[in-house]
Order: structure tokens, then C-alpha cells, then sequence
């Protein structure tokens, strides 16, 4: 990974809008001059992430997570600063100078991004190959899924030829090497002897980007009868986990975000064809269950997610399991079943996109869908009176038996009793007593909270110091920094968070250059993040720049002058030296002795 100039990476900040970035992977809206969002640095319930379109920084008020644009992908990418700034570079196109100096590879060898050229390389392959008189019988398939080719052309399908090494080959060609391949689970070791073969043989490939349109993996569909995977997932890299990834997302998170609402289904069809029919906010999970990273992924751009099941038993299984996630993330799931059997994607080459839209805005709620099949199932039984109380007895054991139930505040347990018992015909106060009953008698594990990310160990000292007051206001008022530069300098700030900061606001100032997103685009600011942002902010609110610098540059000048006083008292200097000091210091001090805070 390259190093950068300085003038290199404030071209690629300044080509960067930080809410077309943070756009790509939360959902943002306008409130007054700024964006609101849902912070994906902690679990959080209620936006409180800031971001600002004309400081170029994001502040999350909760965890403390803050920065520019570069922090931004460091945090939530687990970049090295090199890394952001380069990504980001390409995603504004702008050429990579070529006389970077060359940084010392990270750990393993491969960066991100070098494992993101693999498996975009590997993506232009597949899709080279649905072309050519191998993949003839795959481009078949999809195209009597009812897939059109501009469809097939949109999401990247390709072919995986049936070949130990046709990738493999055709890499190395290209000089990609096995080692990269391996690291980007597209070839895998042979046991027996030495070498490597495609992961991926005779198989339909779904190329599996992230919200910011990268490849970071493949799912693949058998073309073979006697196939005993009929659908394969790259493994777990650096790149993919597929317990933390949605199909499709980057194509749905836009339409999710303007609709408010998500929805999940369980294949790549059935995803990618409710997508050509004109509905656009549709995701795939890839072939696991739905888990709570999933949950927490969609909460930052919906707060409705409503499942498509398959409609039979284990269609109901996946509901109840899926109830305890969508109690913790507190978010309205609603969950559908298709008619007669067929997928989400039979369902709209049958009927239409908006047949299909049509089901979606019917369906019950999770908690209805639940209770519905079980007073089905004891309707077909005979529905007599014991069987309807132990049908209510059992689903209200489902609610109390989550661990989720157990972490919510009495408000929520009191909104969910009222709409339980509007679905029972039960008073929410009785219904009350008999969950506070069942929980009781419910062991679960402690639930312990996680700790805030995003903000530094130490901040600086208390609110009232007038180091931070003095970077406050340069933050937001650099044309005064020659005032200040006059009396005091870098040196004069002893905490050492803020004289990390203070050290390049001086460098900046003095080459004319300070404004808060150069100082976010210096790389040893990288950590410091949320601290200039909170800096920075923190001063806009206090306002009445010239009096609060004033007041701030003679408190640090009147400490100043004690620790030199307390200097010299304790060192073997003659009396006229202590005199001609103090005198000073009684002359700054009868001048105007400020106030201490």
C-alpha cells in the first residue's frame, strides 16, 4: 500500500462528498443544514449520527464515533488510512500518483483492496465465460428463470467453467498469484500434493458486492444434477462473511432507504427477479438463517423489514426464530407467504412486480403471522376452549422465553402487551401479569452492555479548559489563528490529546492551509477523529469567537507563567532571576487575572 502527499490526499477529500460516502452505506435525512442517520458504530435505536455536508465530518453522539471522510472508511472498513485514501481516490477517478512511496504490507501480505482487484478480476472472468460456447448451458438456465438479458448484463451473472483450473490459469496469466486467489476463497489447497483448483466448477455465479458496489464474493449454482452443493458461497475471508452479508444490497439499499422498508427473501432469483419487475428494495440471505447482524445491517437504512417465507412449516419456524432478532433490534417486521407454493420469484414471472408489491403491503405482522398459525392449528384440531388456552398460554411463553423480551424496557413490554392482547381479545393489564409470570419463571443468560466505540481514551481535560476553547475556536475561526500565533504557541498545550491537535493546527496555520477537513485529511490525525469533530462542534454552539479566544489565550498565558515560576523555584537559579520573573507574572496577573475553570 502507497504513501501519499499531502497534496494528494486533500485533492481526493475535496472530491469526496462525505454524504454521498456515508449515503452508501446508512440512510440519510435532511434535518435543517445537516443529515441524520442511524450510527452503524453501535446498536442504535434512534439516529444520532450528525453528518455535515459543509465541515465535511460525521458525529455520532452516542458512541463518540466522529471524523472526515477518510475516518469514516477507516472505522467502518477496517482500513489502514493508506487504504481509505486510495479507495476513495478510485472512486473519484483520480490516478494514483506514481511516485508514492511504498508502505510496509500489512499482515498476510494482501491489503483490502489488493483482495478487492482479486475478486474483481475473478467477476470479469465469469462473466466472460457465460458467453462462449461453455457457459451456453448456464445462460439457458437464467434465461428460463425469466432473467432478461439486460438483467443478466445489470447483476454481473457469469459462468464458472467445468475445469479444475480455468480461473487458476488464467490469473496466473495475468500475474495473480495462488496466494491471492487462496486469500480471496476462489481456489483452494490440494491435500495430497502440492498446488491449488477452482473453488468454483460448472456453476451458474452471482457475483456478492457490498453496499459500495465491491465484489467480496460469489455464490454459485450447480449446473449438474448429481451435484451435491446445489448452491455454493465463497468462504469466509477478509472480504466475506456471509452471516454479515445481503445479496443484492447494493443494488436495494437506495429504494430501501426511500421506502423505508426492506425486504428479505431467501435466494438470488428471488431477489434479482422481484428487482427486474420494478421492485426494488429486495434482499437475499445466502442460504443462512437470518442473524442479528443482519438486522442491525437493515435497521441503518429501513425501519420496516417484512419476510418472505417459504408458506409451510419450516416457513414458520424461520418467523419464530426470527421474532427474538426483531424484538432486540425494536424494529415493525412483517412477514409474507406466497400462494400456491411458488417463490417470490415463480410468484412475479407469474403474476407481476405489482401483484407481488400487492402481497407485500398485505402481510401481517410477526407476532399475527405467529399466533394465526397457531389458532389454525388448534381450529383444525377441534378448537375447543383448553386447546385455545394452551395455544395462548404457549405463544405468549414464545414472547416471554426471548432473550430479547428480557432486555426491553417496561414501556416497550407495555406497547408489545397491548398489541398482543388486541390479537388475543385479552386486557394488555392481565396480559401484563401473565408474561411477568411466564418471565419469571424463564432463566436466561445476563445481557451485558457493550461498550461505546469511536471515541478516544482521554478528551482532553474538562470542558472548561482553555487549551480546548483555544482549538474550539480555531476550528471554526482560522482567520484567527495569526492572533493567537502571536502569543502563544504548540507548546502551550500540555494534555496530550489536544497537543496531538494543537501540534498540527499549528503546522497548518502557519502555512495558511487550517481548515477543519485539511486537518481530518492529515494521516496522524486518523485517530483523533472524533475529537477535532467534537472540537469543532462543540465551538460552533459556544459561539462569541473573539471574547471566548481572548479569555482562553490569557488563562493558558497566566498557567504558563506559573509552571515557569514553579520551574525556577525548584532550580538553582540566582534571586534576580525569581525577582525579574515574578515581576512579570504579578504584572500579567494584576493586568487581568482571569477566572479559572
Amino acid at each position: 500500500m502507497a504513501r501519499f502527499t499531502e497534496q494528494f490526499i486533500q485533492q481526493v477529500a475535496q472530491a469526496t462528498d462525505i454524504v454521498d460516502l456515508i449515503g452508501q452505506y446508512v440512510a440519510l435525512k435532511k434535518r435543517g443544514k445537516e443529515f441524520l442517520g442511524l450510527c452503524p458504530f453501535h446498536d442504535d435505536k434512534k439516529p444520532s449520527m450528525n453528518v455535515s455536508p459543509t465541515k465535511q465530518i460525521f458525529k455520532c453522539f452516542a458512541c463518540g464515533a466522529g471524523g472526515g471522510v477518510f475516518q469514516f472508511l477507516q472505522l467502518y472498513e477496517k482500513f489502514s488510512f493508506p487504504e481509505a485514501v486510495q479507495t476513495l481516490a478510485e472512486r473519484a477517478n483520480i490516478p494514483l500518483p506514481r511516485e508514492s512511496v511504498t508502505a510496509p504490507p500489512p499482515e498476510g501480505g494482501l491489503s483490502r483492496s489488493d483482495l478487492i482487484a482479486v475478486t474483481t478480476y475473478a467477476a470479469r472472468f465469469f462473466r466472460s465465460q457465460l458467453h462462449t460456447p461453455a457457459g451456453a448451458e448456464a445462460l439457458a438456465y437464467v434465461r428460463k428463470r425469466g432473467l432478461s438479458d439486460e438483467s443478466i448484463a445489470r447483476f454481473g451473472l457469469g459462468y464458472a467453467p467445468d475445469s479444475w483450473d480455468a480461473l487458476l490459469r488464467s490469473a496466473m496469466r495475468d500475474r495473480i498469484g495462488e496466494n491471492q486467489l487462496v486469500a480471496a476463497g476462489l481456489v483452494a489447497r490440494r491435500e495430497e500434493r502440492a498446488g491449488c483448483y477452482d473453488r468454483f466448477r460448472n456453476r451458474l455465479m452471482f457475483p456478492i458486492l457490498s453496499p459500495a458496489a465491491e465484489v467480496v464474493g460469489f455464490g454459485g449454482r450447480a449446473l449438474a444434477e448429481n451435484e451435491r452443493a446445489k448452491y455454493l458461497n465463497s468462504p469466509d475471508t477478509p472480504l466475506f462473511d456471509k452471516s454479515n452479508q445481503l445479496y443484492a444490497l447494493n443494488w436495494a439499499r437506495e429504494p430501501i432507504s426511500s421506502s423505508d422498508q426492506a425486504i428479505v427473501v431467501e435466494g438470488y432469483f428471488d431477489a434479482l427477479m422481484p428487482i427486474q419487475c420494478g421492485v426494488g428494495n429486495v434482499v437475499a440471505t445466502l442460504g443462512t438463517a437470518l442473524t442479528d447482524r443482519h438486522v442491525r445491517l437493515l435497521s441503518r437504512y429501513a425501519r420496516e423489514i417484512v419476510l418472505v417465507f417459504d408458506a409451510d412449516v419450516a416457513g414458520a419456524a424461520a418467523a419464530e426464530r426470527a421474532l427474538e432478532l426483531f424484538l432486540a433490534q425494536q424494529i415493525h417486521v412483517r412477514v409474507v407467504s406466497i400462494p400456491d407454493g411458488k417463490d417470490p420469484c415463480d410468484y412475479c414471472l407469474a403474476h407481476g412486480g405489482p401483484a407481488f408489491a400487492e402481497l407485500v403491503k398485505q402481510a401481517p405482522d410477526a407476532l399475527e403471522y405467529i399466533w394465526a398459525r397457531r389458532y389454525q392449528a388448534v381450529q383444525s384440531a377441534g378448537g375447543d376452549l383448553a386447546g385455545r388456552r394452551r395455544a395462548i398460554e404457549d405463544f405468549l411463553r414464545l414472547v416471554a422465553s426471548s432473550q430479547a423480551y428480557g432486555a426491553i424496557d417496561e414501556v416497550r413490554r407495555g406497547q408489545l402487551a397491548q398489541h398482543i392482547g388486541h390479537l388475543l381479545n385479552i386486557s394488555s393489564g392481565e396480559l401484563q401479569q401473565q408474561m411477568r409470570r411466564l418471565a419469571r419463571n424463564i432463566q436466561r443468560p445476563a445481557v451485558t452492555a457493550a461498550a461505546p466505540q469511536g471515541a478516544p481514551a482521554g478528551q482532553g481535560g474538562a470542558l472548561g479548559d482553555p487549551q480546548r476553547h483555544i482549538l474550539e475556536v480555531l476550528l471554526n475561526r482560522p482567520d484567527l489563528f495569526d492572533h493567537v500565533a502571536e502569543k502563544i504557541d504548540a507548546g502551550d498545550f500540555t494534555d496530550s490529546f489536544l497537543a496531538a491537535i494543537a501540534a498540527t493546527v499549528w503546522k497548518l496555520g502557519q502555512a495558511g492551509r487550517l481548515t477543519i477537513d485539511e486537518l481530518l485529511a492529515r494521516e496522524e490525525m486518523s485517530s483523533a477523529g472524533p475529537l477535532v469533530v467534537e472540537l469543532s462542534r462543540t465551538g460552533e454552539k459556544r459561539g462569541n469567537f473573539e471574547a471566548t479566544l481572548e479569555d482562553a489565550v490569557k488563562n493558558l498565558l497566566y498557567w504558563r507563567h506559573r509552571r515557569e515560576l514553579q520551574d525556577l523555584r525548584s532550580s538553582e537559579l540566582n534571586d534576580d532571576s525569581l525577582r525579574a520573573l515574578g515581576q512579570r507574572f504579578r504584572q500579567d496577573d494584576a493586568r487581568k487575572r482571569p477566572n479559572i475553570t
